[in-house]
């Protein structure tokens, strides 16, 4: 069953492209709101909205663990005997459970709804083409649903909540950067997966300070059933993190010179607590013996923070906030123009257009290369293009020349060094400084 709901979820899924295509909506409104605000009154107002935004994705992300990990958890626990008290605490909070989701998802689905109609312009049949217009709306409009849903959810048995579970994360994971990856599905499949497995740890967490609260000696028992599971969790969730980062940012540069990186290596970072607190807590459950109140509270303060980062990360773009690079200089022996996109730290693609007086010809050789303070310069490799649509310059030919994957080590002020052999073999060299962001 939880494989036929996964590959229902990728039959829907749409390419990259489509998904980028109808992102065009909310991209057009988070730039008129970028070139609207101006001024203290503006930077404050932003500070305003970005903070209710964030708070927001908090707690609807924490109200999704909660949720669905109460779900899932229910496979663990048997039926009757040692379980049956344990089952009693669940039903209970349950419901408190659902209610908390369904109350999250529609803050966090009419204030982002909202932020981006009010950017447009607003009016009301421009909130009709959020939630049918673009993907994000209509993933929006299946949150709230299976949020409904989750009410009728617990009656079922409980592979029937594992499933409205399994389907609250899929529809979760089709939402974010994983789906407009280069590889998409490699990125929404740990996506998913990640989800889940965070869903089954954060969820236990949430559970063991309850039970810790509601009745120790049942916090114990069920202590002893979740750390069987919790460790192998943590260890999915490492694979499938690690795996879904290398498809969404193509330089593990991006993790120093981006604030997705640093949120991610921040959330690395309380990962390893986690880990070294569930050893502990699970060395203690294996010998029946009750969770230190010290550890468990400080485990679950590293939880929430976790999932906080998590909310917040997820709502940033992994890649460099760079100004592209678009530098022309004329001249009496050569006009050149050099482009450079993303200019940030990590790949970055170039290209470069000279022109010569006609009587010269083809250039023998065009080489640039880049040079940063006193380190050595990088070459880059140069190929002709046949991109058309230069300026025409009377007198002059045009030759165009592009590189991909042009590596910048770091951020700062660069030299750029552009040297042209022509066919008598006269060398011409330029240099201008630039700065990558």
């Amino acid at each position: 069953m939880l494989a036929v709901a996964v590959l229902a979820g990728l039959l829907l899924y749409e390419s990259p492209h489509a998904y980028a295509e109808a992102q065009g909506m909310w991209l057009a409104a988070h730039e008129h709101g970028q070139a609207g605000a101006s001024g203290t009154d503006g930077a404050l107002k932003d500070i305003v909205e970005a903070g209710v935004m964030y708070a927001a994705r908090i707690f609807y992300y924490l109200a999704l663990m909660f949720a669905a990990g109460i779900m899932l958890l229910r496979l663990l626990i048997p039926k009757g005997g040692s379980g049956a008290e344990q089952r009693s605490w669940l039903d209970k909070w349950s419901g408190p459970a659902m209610k908390a989701l369904l109350v999250a998802v529609i803050l966090y689905v009419f204030i982002h709804a909202a932020r981006v109609v009010g950017e447009l312009g607003g009016g009301g049949e421009l909130w009709l083409r959020v939630f049918t217009d673009t993907t994000s709306g209509q993933l929006w409009l299946a949150l709230i649903v299976l949020s409904v849903l989750g009410f009728s959810a617990l009656k079922l048995p409980d592979p029937g909540k594992a499933l409205w579970a399994v389907l609250l994360l899929l529809t979760e994971s089709l939402g974010g950067h994983a789906a407009a990856a280069e590889q998409a599905v490699v990125s929404v499949l740990s996506d998913f997966v990640h989800l889940v497995c965070a869903a089954v740890w954060a969820g236990g967490v949430m559970l063991l300070l309850l039970f810790w609260r509601a009745d120790r000696k049942e916090a114990g028992r069920f202590a002893e059933r979740f750390s069987a599971v919790a460790w192998l969790t943590i260890v999915i969730l490492t694979v499938s993190g690690l795996l879904m980062t290398w498809t969404l940012i193509p330089s593990w540069l991006y993790l120093i010179y981006t604030d997705w990186g640093l949120w991610l290596l921040a959330k690395t970072v309380l990962v390893i607590g986690v880990t070294a607190i569930g050893a502990a807590l699970r060395y203690r459950a294996r010998r029946r013996e009750l969770p230190r109140s010290i550890w468990l509270k400080l485990d679950g303060l590293l939880m929430v923070f976790i999932v906080a980062i998590a909310a917040i990360f997820t709502v940033i773009s992994p890649m460099p906030d760079g100004k592209p690079l678009n530098y022309h200089q004329m001249g009496e022996e050569l006009h050149y123009t050099l482009k450079l996109s993303p200019n940030a730290p990590g790949p970055n693609e170039a290209s470069l257009t000279v022109w010569l007086p006609e009587e010269e010809g083809e250039p023998e050789s065009v080489s640039l290369s880049l040079r940063y303070a006193d380190k050595p310069a990088i070459g880059i490799a140069l190929e002709a293009s046949d991109s058309e649509g230069g300026i025409a310059f009377p007198g002059f030919g045009e030759f165009r020349y592009k590189a991909e994957d042009v590596v910048l080590p770091r951020p700062g002020n660069w030299t750029a060094v552009i040297t042209v052999t022509q066919a008598s073999g006269e060398k011409l060299e330029r240099e201008f400084s630039f700065a990558s962001n």
